[in-house]
C-alpha cells in the first residue's frame, strides 16, 4: 500500500544494515589414511605361518639393472649382452661398460661440485675415509683371508698347499694396515693373484692420487703400473720361472714403497677427505674380493632350496642395484632394507656404496652363515682400503616376524624386495607391512604391489595398495643371475596424499 498520497514522499528510505556472524566449526582432527587402513587390517596377519610357508623371499644377493618405459625412471643404453647363465653366482670383475658412464674420473671433486660422473647428485654428507685404517694403536693386524689362504679349486683341500717365500708376494693398500699375500704359483679358480694385484695397482692410481701424484704411477714407459703389467706379461708365460717370479715381486715392492710413502706423507687421507662417492669399478672390486673369499668356497651351499615356494635363492647384479638405489634417491644418512637378503651382497653394496645404515634380513640357514662370512671379510676388506661404510645389521629368520626389522622399516627410506619368485600370500602380507612405512619410503621391487591399472573407487577405498604410487623401469640382460632376458622392476613410494586427495574428494 503507497503511502504518498498522490504525491512523492519526502521520506528517504533507510537502507538496512545486515551484520554476518560466522561461528567456526569445532572439528576433530582427521586420522592419517593408513591409520585407517591399519584398523581394517585382519587381526591374524602378523600370526606366525604354518611350516609349508619356508621362507622369505627369491634372494636378492648381488645385482639387478633398470630402464623405464613411459615414466621418469630412466636407464643409460647399452648393448645387449648374450652370456649364458652363470652355474656358479659370484661377481666378476668385469670392464667397466657405458652403463657407468665413465665414472672412475679420478678429478677430487670437493662439495661444491653438484653432479658425478653417474648422473645422481653428490652426497656431500658422505664421509669415506676410515679413521681406524690410518692408525696404528694395534698395529694395523687383524683377521681376514688372504688370497694365498684360499685353496685352490672348487672344492678345499683338507690339506693346505705348500707355499714359500719364493712363491708368495705382499701388496700394500692404500691405508696403514696390513698387507695382504698372494701366492703367485698355485692361485685357484676363483683369483687370478697377478691380474688381481694389477688391478688394484690401477683402482688405487685412479681412484686415491691426484692427476699430478699419479703421473710417476702411469709413465708409459718405465711408470710403477708399466713396470708391474710388463712383469706380470712375462710371468704368464712361465709361472714357475724362478727368475720371472722374482721379476714380478721387484715390481709390486716398487709399487708397495710408492704407496707407502704417499700414505707417510698423508697424500692418500687428504685426497679421501676431498672425494664424496666411489665409482662403481671400485665397488665391485672390493664386493668380488669379499664374495671369493666368504662365499665362493662354499657356494655349493646355495644350490639347496624348494623350488615353487618363497625361499628360491636369486641373485641381482651390482649394476642394477647400483642404479636402482640412485633411482630411489639413498644417501648416507638413510636406512636402507633387504628383505630376504641372501649372502647380504646387496646389504653391503649399500654400505659401502652409499655409506647408509644397511639391513638385511634372510630365514636360509646355509645363506645367512654365508653372510656373516661376508660381513667380516667386508669389514676387513674396507679396513684395507681406508674406506669408512655405513653401519650393518644382518638379522637371521622370517622379516615377517623379525621384530627388530619391523622396527628398522619405520625408519626407512628406502627397502628392496626381490620379490620375482614371491607367492601372491607373501606379497600380500608384504603389503600390510608396509602400512608402517613413514612417508616418502621408496620400495624397489621385481613385481609391482600396485595391480597394473589400479584405481581407487568407494568399493577398495581399504585397500593398502591406495597408499603406493607406482613407477616401472626395464633392466638390461644380464641383470639377474636367473635369466639373461632383460625385464621389468619398480619403485613404488608410500604417499598419503595419494588416498587423501581422494578422500577429500569424496
Amino acid at each position: 500500500m503507497s503511502l504518498t498520497f498522490g504525491g512523492p514522499s519526502r521520506i528517504k528510505p533507510v537502507k538496512a544494515k545486515v551484520h554476518t556472524i560466522r561461528v567456526p566449526n569445532a572439528k576433530k582432527a582427521e586420522p592419517r589414511p593408513s591409520a585407517i587402513l591399519q584398523q581394517s587390517r585382519p587381526q591374524n596377519q602378523r600370526a606366525k605361518e604354518s611350516p609349508a610357508r619356508a621362507s622369505s623371499a627369491a634372494r636378492s644377493s648381488p645385482a639387478t639393472p633398470g630402464t623405464p618405459k613411459g615414466s621418469r625412471l630412466t636407464a643409460p643404453r647399452s648393448k645387449p649382452s648374450r652370456h649364458s647363465p652363470a652355474q656358479e653366482q659370484r661377481i666378476e670383475w668385469g670392464s667397466d661398460s657405458e652403463d657407468e658412464q665413465d665414472d672412475s674420473n679420478t678429478d677430487f671433486e670437493g662439495p661444491s661440485r653438484k653432479k658425478q660422473k653417474l648422473g645422481r647428485a653428490v652426497d656431500s654428507k658422505r664421509q669415506l675415509r676410515q679413521k681406524q685404517a690410518f692408525s696404528k694403536e694395534d698395529g694395523g693386524v687383524f683377521e681376514m683371508i688372504h688370497a694365498a689362504d684360499i685353496p685352490s679349486g672348487k672344492k678345499k683341500s683338507k690339506t693346505p698347499e705348500s707355499t714359500s717365500a719364493d712363491t708368495t708376494v705382499e701388496l700394500q693398500y692404500p691405508s696403514a694396515s696390513q698387507r695382504e699375500r698372494y701366492n703367485l704359483i698355485f692361485g685357484n679358480d676363483d683369483i687370478n693373484s697377478t691380474q688381481e694385484i694389477l688391478n688394484i695397482a690401477k683402482l688405487i692410481t685412479e681412484v686415491y692420487l691426484t692427476p699430478e701424484q699419479a703421473e710417476a704411477f702411469n709413465e708409459p714407459n718405465s711408470g710403477v703400473i708399466r713396470k708391474l703389467e710388463k712383469a706380470r706379461n712375462l710371468l704368464s708365460k712361465d709361472s714357475k720361472d724362478p727368475d720371472l717370479l722374482e721379476n714380478f715381486k721387484i715390481a709390486v715392492d716398487t709399487y708397495n714403497e710408492s704407496v707407502k710413502d704417499l700414505i707417510k706423507k698423508g697424500a692418500i687421507t687428504k685426497n679421501l677427505d676431498a672425494r664424496h662417492h666411489l665409482p662403481l669399478k671400485m665397488i665391485r672390486c672390493i664386493l668380488s674380493q669379499v664374495y671369493d673369499r666368504a662365499v665362493s668356497p662354499d657356494v655349493d651351499k646355495l644350490k639347496h632350496y624348494e623350488n615353487g615356494t618363497d625361499n628360491v635363492y636369486g641373485e641381482l647384479k651390482d649394476t642394477f642395484i647400483s642404479k636402482a638405489l640412485s633411482e630411489a634417491g639413498l644417501k648416507s644418512n638413510h636406512v636402507f632394507l633387504d628383505l630376504g637378503s641372501g649372502v647380504g651382497n646387496v646389504v653391503l653394496q649399500a654400505a659401502l656404496e652409499f655409506g647408509c645404515e644397511s639391513w638385511g634380513c634372510e630365514m636360509m640357514t646355509n645363506a645367512s652363515d654365508l653372510a656373516e662370512a661376508q660381513e667380516k671379510e667386508f669389514n676387513a676388506r674396507c679396513r684395507l682400503w681406508g674406506i669408512q661404510p655405513g653401519e650393518m645389521h644382518l638379522e637371521r629368520g622370517d622379516f615377517l616376524d623379525n621384530q627388530a626389522i619391523h622396527q628398522a622399516m619405520k625408519r626407512a627410506d628406502v627397502i628392496l624386495v626381490n620379490n620375482q619368485a614371491f607367492t601372491p600370500d607373501l606379497n600380500q602380507k608384504l603389503i600390510q607391512l608396509f602400512l608402517d612405512l613413514k612417508d616418502g619410503c621408496k620400495i624397489v621391487s621385481l613385481k609391482s604391489f600396485v595391480p597394473d591399472g589400479h584405481r581407487i573407487t568407494k568399493r577398495n577405498i581399504d585397500n593398502p595398495v591406495n597408499l603406493l604410487r607406482v613407477e616401472k623401469g626395464e633392466y638390461f640382460s644380464n641383470s639377474v643371475s636367473w635369466t639373461d632376458a632383460s625385464g621389468n622392476y619398480f619403485i613404488a613410494t608410500k604417499d598419503e596424499k595419494w588416498l587423501k586427495k581422494y578422500m577429500d574428494r569424496a
